[in-house]
């Protein structure tokens, strides 16, 4: 967050700020761009800076008078993101500087709130009443003119330059987010891909028939796509949408009024005997959403309302259908818990798992082209028209590349590549993700662990038999590269014992190796904060392990962060590499002397030790091909002794140096880290 920002923020904290506003003074009419009064947030409240903002047909819906607690003159908007300005009293879970998406469907997270406790939606009603009065919680609101009171809009009222909103309306999210194209996810974009994953389920192989296509519909279409759609048909009445709709995954498209002589329904029936499995309606039309229902397959299928219909229109089938096991069900905000799911979903956009350009066809700058905006929706070519409307004057992160995305275990291996600043070139790393076991449980702390010579991210997620236990206890597992790749250092690929692939987990201070080679920032400052923005998970509760050269970086890791790691362990590590051959060659060549090696030996690192002693647990193979020569793990257990440090130093009958010794023991090794975290308990 730039300073210049938080300075103008503790100028206006606890004062009536006068900004630009569009407001709907009436139905019908063109949007008035012009100063109101926006006063400061009050008990659980948050009063936020906007900074880009989606038109949403619902905006327009309610401006050409369709909805039925449309109130006025009001502030529309509610597609948006934003930097928060000041809080009211009692608000913890934001702070000024931090950014957010405002969410009109809230979630209070209290124990008492049967909604927020259950898996089954997001309808948290703690703010409905006053919320569809156009007011705050307190029954009175923060917008005017003049002493003139202005209604909110859907609790949000983002088409301002500031707006007051409650603080369970707020979802944090990664600051390095682009706000330009996140605000998309506070209504239309999520709410189709909520449809799909929250509501109905779409299961792989599965048949779709999705109404409407536009930005609502093709996020359904996106979404049932990346769920393994075997069959996806969208359905309008304008051909122009199909190339876009087949781009994002629809197999054909029908335009419903010239098919088999305006017979939709028998078209479609022509494709899938019985039906399809699953069908949407993103029209808010209730003829449409009965042809829906009627193509829902035999025995099974569902049929999901998207669509808002107008006031007063209601929806009718014959009892029939539904005897026949159709079901028709709803959806708001894709039933995605705002405060929970907003960010992950943040999250999933930066990680390159799902796109949000496609559907950003108009840009404008400047609130006071909010007219223009709805002009190009009515014009038939628009899927969301963003307009910025302030600086974030906030930096944007450069986004990672997608190289991986696999089922595995219950849970997902993800492996991404990015540019890391300590190391100065694209460095690429492995994430194991074990699904959550509630839609409400807690985000799974991380293991990370550290590989050995000559390997990469891809060995010990492959071999060492990880994921099963990890996805038992719910713990997530990232594996770092060893080393720089393609930095094209003089003899980096000469020797297997240093150079890429054997970093050694230290900062290189001699030339060339100190411009790249700095991988002990990497692993345990860098990388943690990459994880932290790009993943749901728990950043404060980390463990760490290794192996081989990979086990020297976890010991040291620990012993240089005290009480930054819960839990540490070990298979087959380079204990004590300044009294090794190792050390001899590494030290003075990446730090220029043997002496200077003893920052990064764990038997010497040890013997100073001041900081909380979790247990460390070792396991080394008695067959060991570098036991004697390069390990000594007698040396760090007798520094260890005399320093009062508790070790579990486990000898290894018969078992080597390789992945098979590693995957023997890494059951072990995963109870460990998972009772020293409380995935456990403790024995």
């Amino acid at each position: 967050m730039a300073s210049t920002m938080l300075d103008e923020f503790k100028a206006t904290q606890g004062k009536p700020i006068t900004c630009k506003a569009a407001v709907a003074w009436e139905a019908k009419k063109p949007l008035d761009v012009t100063d109101i009064q926006v006063a400061p947030p009050q008990a659980g409240e948050v009063r936020v800076k906007i900074i880009s903002n989606a038109l949403c047909h619902t905006d327009i819906y309610t401006l050409d008078g369709h909805d039925p607690e449309g109130l006025f003159p009001c502030v529309l908007g509610h597609e948006a993101a934003a930097v928060v300005e000041s809080v009211g009293e009692g608000v913890t879970s934001v702070v000024p500087g931090d950014v957010v998406i405002p969410c009109y469907t809230p979630e209070c997270k209290k124990h008492d709130c049967i909604f927020c406790q259950s898996h089954k939606t997001n309808l948290c009603p703690a703010i409905r009443a006053t919320q569809g009065q156009g007011l705050m919680p307190d029954g009175t609101s923060r917008l005017s003119k003049d002493g003139k009171q202005i209604f909110h809009f859907m609790g949000c009222s983002t088409f301002a330059e500031y707006a007051v909103i409650a603080e369970i309306s707020a979802a944090k999210i990664n600051p390095g987010a682009d706000l330009n194209k996140m605000c998309l996810l506070g209504c239309g974009v999520s709410t189709g891909w909520g449809a799909v994953i929250n509501t109905t389920k779409v299961e792989p192989n599965s048949s779709i028939a999705v109404f409407g296509l536009g930005a609502l519909g093709l996020s359904v279409i996106q979404a049932a796509k990346s769920k393994g759609a075997r069959f996806i048909v969208g359905v309008d009445i304008n051909d122009g949408k199909f190339p876009k709709a087949i781009e994002m995954g629809a197999t054909e498209c029908v335009n419903s009024l010239t098919c088999e002589g305006g017979d939709v329904k028998a078209w479609l029936m022509a494709k899938e005997k019985w039906g399809y499995d699953y069908t949407f309606d993103c029209t808010g039309n209730v003829n449409v959403m009965r042809t829906a229902l009627e193509v829902a397959h035999r025995g099974w299928g569902e049929s999901c309302v998207i669509g808002v219909a107008a006031a007063g229109k209601e929806i009718s089938t014959r009892p029939f259908q539904m005897v026949t096991g159709r079901t028709w069900k709803g959806t708001a905000f894709g039933g995605w818990k705002a405060r929970t799911e907003v960010p992950k979903l943040v999250q999933t956009v930066m990680r390159g798992e799902m796109a949000l350009e496609p559907f950003i066809t108009h840009t404008f700058n400047g609130l006071e082209n909010v007219n223009a905006s709805i002009d190009a929706l009515h014009g038939g070519t628009c899927l969301r028209a963003v307009i910025q409307i302030s600086e974030s004057k906030l930096t944007q992160s450069r986004l990672p590349k997608l190289k991986g995305n696999i089922r595995f275990e219950g849970g997902w291996m993800k492996q991404l590549s990015h540019w890391s600043e300590a190391c100065n070139c694209e460095m690429t790393f492995s994430v194991f993700l074990p699904d959550p076991q509630s839609r409400t449980a807690p985000p799974p702390p991380v293991l990370y662990y550290l590989s050995g010579l000559t390997c990469s991210d891809e060995n010990a997620r492959t071999k060492s038999h990880f994921a099963q236990e990890a996805s038992k206890v719910g713990l997530a597992v990232v594996f770092p590269d060893t080393s720089p790749r393609g930095v094209n250092l003089p003899t980096e690929d000469d020797d297997w014992q240093f150079g890429a692939s054997a970093g050694w987990y230290l900062d290189a201070t001699v030339e060339p190796w100190s411009k790249h080679y700095k991988m002990y920032t990497y692993i345990t400052k860098e990388l943690p904060s990459v994880i932290a923005g790009l993943f749901p998970v728990d950043p404060t509760r980390r463990s760490i392990t290794g192996h081989s050269m990979g086990g020297h970086g976890a010991l040291i890791a620990h012993l240089k962060n005290p009480g930054v790691y819960t839990s540490v362990s070990a298979f087959a590590p380079a204990c004590n590499p300044t009294a090794v051959p190792w050390g001899e060659k590494v030290f003075p060549g990446f730090l220029g002397s043997l002496d200077a090696g003893k920052a990064y030996d764990a038997t010497e690192l040890v013997k100073n030790y001041s900081g909380p002693k979790p247990s460390i647990l070792i396991d080394v193979g008695t067959h060991d091909f570098v036991l004697t020569t390069q390990l000594k793990p007698e040396n760090l257990s007798k520094a260890c002794g005399e320093a009062g440090y508790p070790l579990q130093l486990r000898m290894q009958p018969l078992h080597d140096h390789s992945y098979y010794f590693v995957s023997t023991f890494m059951r072990d090794h995963v109870d460990h880290h998972a009772r020293a975290l409380g995935l456990r308990y403790k024995m």
